[in-house]
């Protein structure tokens, strides 16, 4: 069966770019668009892994790693926050609330990020990854 990544994301052209490479390696990607109702649908579909934006419609990807850590069936679920909001204070809030890493959109190349989530879920990779500019 493969590994459910929630991909909480409102912007549909960053969905699509870092969607694809995921889908390629097979995972399962479900697309959550907006912050209200991610909480919930996590805990119902229980994902191996969660890419999580800061700005979202409805409730912010922060205070959403906050309440998944708070909750006894969310809090070991792996998040990945993946935004282009990279400061200093986000950065350290992220971490303080349980994020498993902070990844800036612009600093990833999109086909290194199935391997970057492979870390995190045990699996083996492909260590083909290129270094931006190289």
């Amino acid at each position: 069966m493969p590994k459910k990544i929630f991909f909480v994301e409102d912007d549909e052209g960053f969905y699509n770019i870092f969607s694809v490479p995921l889908k390629m390696k097979g995972y399962d990607i479900v697309r959550v668009s907006e912050g209200t109702s991610a909480v919930e649908r996590i805990i119902t579909e229980k994902p191996d892994l969660i890419l999580l934006d800061i700005v979202l419609p409805g409730m912010s990807g922060l205070d959403i790693l906050k309440e998944l850590r708070e909750r006894e069936e969310t809090q070991s679920v792996v998040v990945i926050m993946l935004t282009n909001f990279g400061s200093d204070e986000n950065i350290s809030r992220a971490m303080e609330y349980g994020a498993n890493d902070y990844l800036m959109k612009y600093n990833i190349v999109p086909s290194e990020l199935p391997d970057k989530i492979a870390l995190f879920l045990g699996e083996d990779q492909d260590f083909n990854v290129k270094v931006m500019g190289s």
